[in-house]
């Protein structure tokens, strides 16, 4: 058993320390973007409803004083998401506890929590995968055009704002990245026109957008898009060094939340074997809702 004892507990065993590092994934990025629904108390499944859209032919003129007679159905499939559980389990040893400085046990608490969270995450990123919609493709280099074609599709779907993009941390910062979009690289080299000299030039920036890049080293909009990232996402789709970024409105994916809440820790106490159960639980699940309101982005980053 993979127990927390001195043996693997040791960053702060025996001495006293002024901080404690926790290596924290980022997490809860898709929550908030998501729609996301609680289950009711005796019952772990949430229906949501895909509406079918109504084309503008159903809105016949019509001569004053004349009946309607064509009826317009307006039809909804059901899309269903299970709740299941999603748990971390730790046991801590008591002298661990007793020779470490720093808040062992509250700690715990956090990185247990963190990586539920990123849990949570891996799962609703996934699903950018199932989208029919695409832009860019494998082995192809991100380009503003796939991003204004997302917004394309997406509002060609009627998929109401906000949109949202979803990047790899490749997607956003790596030589093939949207950063890399919005600046040239400097020149030190004569010989790209007539008038230049072997006089080195700075970087040329893309408007505000490239300035807001080089100044805080990440872009919060573009093109329409509000502009996020995961490290959940896969950076090398069926090895081939493509990432799974997507775009989509908050109608696209469905999150189940247990009845009790998303999230719960608790412990118990061995005492036999001196140590204290941690138990971390996610409760939830996930659902493509609307296959129209994403458009799945993959894009070479090796």
């Amino acid at each position: 058993m993979a127990e927390t004892d001195t043996g693997v507990a040791a960053g702060g065993l025996g001495k006293t320390i002024g901080d404690a590092t926790l290596a924290f994934n980022h997490s809860n990025v898709m929550f908030p973007l998501v729609t996301a629904q609680q289950a009711v108390k005796g019952a772990i499944t949430v229906q949501f409803p895909d509406y079918s859209r109504v084309a503008s032919s159903a809105a016949a003129a019509t001569a004053d004083g004349v009946d309607q007679g064509t009826v317009t159905s307006i039809t909804t499939a059901a899309r269903s998401a299970t709740v299941s559980e999603h748990v971390i389990r730790a046991d801590v040893s008591d002298l661990a506890v007793m020779g470490n400085s720093d808040n062992l046990t509250g700690n715990i608490g956090d990185i247990m929590g963190n990586a539920v969270a990123a849990k949570l995450d891996d799962d609703l990123v996934e699903l950018g995968k199932s989208f029919s919609q695409t832009e860019c493709g494998a082995a192809s280099v991100l380009a503003l055009s796939d991003v204004f074609g997302a917004m394309r599709q997406l509002r060609a779907a009627g998929a109401p704002f906000p949109y949202n993009l979803v990047l790899s941390p490749k997607q956003v910062w790596g030589p093939k990245g949207i950063i890399s979009l919005l600046h040239n690289s400097a020149l030190d080299t004569a010989g790209s026109s007539t008038t230049d000299t072997a006089t080195a030039r700075p970087i040329g920036l893309m408007g505000s957008k490239g300035e807001e890049a080089m100044n805080v080293g990440m872009i919060g909009s573009i093109a329409g898009f509000n502009v996020y990232w995961s490290d959940q996402i896969d950076e090398d789709v069926s090895s081939g060094g493509d990432a799974a970024g997507f775009a989509f409105s908050k109608g696209a994916i469905g999150l189940a939340v247990g009845p009790e809440g998303l999230f719960r820790i608790e412990t118990e106490r061995n005492a036999s074997f001196r140590t204290t159960e941690y138990v971390a639980t996610g409760f939830w699940g996930e659902v493509e809702i609307k296959d129209s309101f994403g458009v799945y982005i993959l894009s070479d980053v090796s």
